[in-house]
């Protein structure tokens, strides 16, 4: 072989070994930047999960708070209806003895 033919061999061989550079930097590049890809999709995935289940609890926080409220406003109403009943059942006569009792003092003491 004839000093030509080796410096076209070793040529050769040198653009060879910068195309594989090339080609293995340009192959590293794509694996980083899928695996970045991969790594904002999968955050973004974990965040709108996060998301969605701290709606879910504030939904549901809110909804108890509504059943809660509903509650205390049927237990009031109910109390209220009770006082209304006991006042209804009990006014009448208590207001016959206060009248008796009012009468019976101005009866006692002579007025009119």
């Amino acid at each position: 072989m004839k000093l030509p033919e080796v410096l076209e061999v070793l040529l050769k061989a040198e653009d060879e070994a910068l195309e594989m550079k090339n080609a293995a930097e340009r192959e590293a590049g794509d694996i980083i930047r899928k695996t970045h890809e991969k790594f904002a999709q999968d955050q973004e995935a974990r965040l709108a999960a996060a998301r969605e289940d701290a709606r879910a609890q504030v939904e549901s926080a809110g909804q108890a708070a509504e059943m809660d409220a509903l509650q205390v406003a049927e237990l009031a109403e109910k109390g209220r209806e009770k006082m209304k009943k006991l006042f209804d059942e009990k006014a009448p006569a208590l207001i016959a003895r206060l009248a008796e009792d009012l009468a019976a003092r101005y009866a006692t003491q002579g007025r009119p």
